[in-house]
């Protein structure tokens, strides 16, 4: 499984890398791709509807959440709750240091640094960190199957409202979901190194097995 990780971590670390370069050498080609795409979602098309997916990625949700989900592994693992304070915040200071190398201008023109974009960031890093969770505890796999394609089509409508808002282009979102990935990868190992020490309930039937014994015990004495 280590292994497995690693070669993940190493092809998420290359795509970003080389994602990077792309969007700061070649970012003319890029908004050329990209230009009449945006210009084509933007002309005339009612997006208020795409609006309402702005609470999925604003920090009201993201910095509670986080929050309570780093309350919740304090009790199972202590360690774990650092990671997952110090995950959100790697991935926020890793998306700002590539903003200020890439240095790109919104569809709008308002923003600058939009790649990759924060929000998909923020979102994806915490819709993660809630799979990652279920899968730590010992979640049923379909469980957290489902919390991982539901986590999929929020961050989905995240990008698809930033897009339609003239908030960051296309491939500031890819960018976005590249940075998550590297970070969720990294967190993810941490998780597998430090198992949650969740109390084990005894079954019905060997408590019930112990208390005989017990008073058997109690009897004979």
């Amino acid at each position: 499984m280590r292994n497995n990780w690693t070669r993940a971590w190493l092809t998420a670390l290359s795509a970003l890398v080389l994602f990077v370069i792309v969007a700061h050498s070649r970012e003319l080609w890029l908004l050329n791709v990209e230009q009449p795409v945006v210009d084509f979602v933007l002309d005339g098309t009612d997006t208020s509807i795409w609006e309402q997916a702005s609470v999925l990625s604003s920090l009201s949700l993201i910095v509670p959440g986080t929050i309570v989900l780093a309350l919740v592994a304090l009790f199972l693992e202590k360690r774990i709750a650092l990671v997952v304070i110090v995950s959100s915040i790697f991935a926020y200071a890793l998306a700002g240091m590539i903003g200020s190398l890439v240095a790109r201008v919104s569809p709008s023109s308002e923003t600058t640094g939009t790649f990759p974009s924060i929000e998909v960031v923020q979102s994806s890093v915490f819709f993660g960190l809630v799979v990652l969770m279920f899968w730590w505890v010992g979640a049923p796999k379909l469980l957290w199957h489902i919390v991982l394609e539901l986590s999929v089509v929020l961050t989905l409508l995240v990008s698809i409202r930033g897009i339609t808002a003239g908030d960051f282009w296309p491939s500031d979102a890819l960018g976005g979901v590249l940075v998550a990935g590297l970070t969720l990868i990294t967190t993810a190992i941490a998780f597998e190194a430090n198992p949650a020490k969740i109390p084990v309930r005894k079954p019905r039937k060997a408590r019930s097995a112990a208390k005989s014994v017990a008073v058997e015990g109690t009897i004979e004495v």
